[in-house]
């Protein structure tokens, strides 16, 4: 059963199942794009041991610290957003998620720890056909931050992590805030 088919997904959920599998490629990759090795059987057998009901979303947390920091360097911090520090709205909706409830999901997920090609196919899903054609590594504006509140900026943006991770050329795609009113 492809656990993408049930039916239409959530913005938060989709932002939660990206920043996941982005996360387990980032940590499976060589050189890896962060050191992290909570996405990985070890890691989670740890960390069921210290939060056995929210395990998944303990080990998405941690790595996704690591993950925001490197993403920063790549991009910056002010009046930009990407997977791993997105607008506060969207941060909320998604700590309203329990991702350790999504069960198909994390089931495949944790089959395909490890498992760079089984993570692709994952990946693949969430892109919904979306190619990133035109991805390149380092960072790549997508839009603005507006465009953050749509599913088909985050299809586009795990697009180009797809293309990054198949080329192994770390990639960093990014939303810019909207100015309002006459720029400063």
């Amino acid at each position: 059963m492809n656990f993408a088919e049930k039916q239409p997904m959530s913005i938060p959920l989709a932002a939660i199942r990206l920043r996941a599998l982005v996360l387990a490629m980032g940590e499976s990759v060589q050189p890896a794009w962060w050191k992290t090795e909570f996405l990985n059987e070890a890691g989670f057998r740890f960390l069921e041991r210290l939060y056995p009901r929210t395990s998944f979303q303990a080990a998405v947390h941690s790595a996704g610290k690591v993950a925001c920091y490197v993403h920063d360097r790549a991009v910056g911090r002010v009046g930009v957003y990407h997977l791993f520090r997105l607008p506060y709205v969207i941060e909320a909706e998604m700590s309203r998620v329990s991702p350790d409830n999504d069960k198909a999901f994390v089931s495949q997920f944790r089959a395909s720890l490890s498992r760079l090609d089984r993570l692709m196919v994952l990946i693949d899903s969430l892109c919904d056909g979306v190619t990133g054609e035109s991805a390149v590594s380092g960072a790549q504006r997508l839009g603005t931050d507006k465009d953050l509140t749509n599913l088909t900026s985050l299809q586009n943006t795990a697009a180009v992590y797809r293309r990054a991770f198949a080329q192994n050329r770390p990639g960093f795609p990014y939303f810019t805030e909207e100015q309002i009113g006459g720029g400063r």
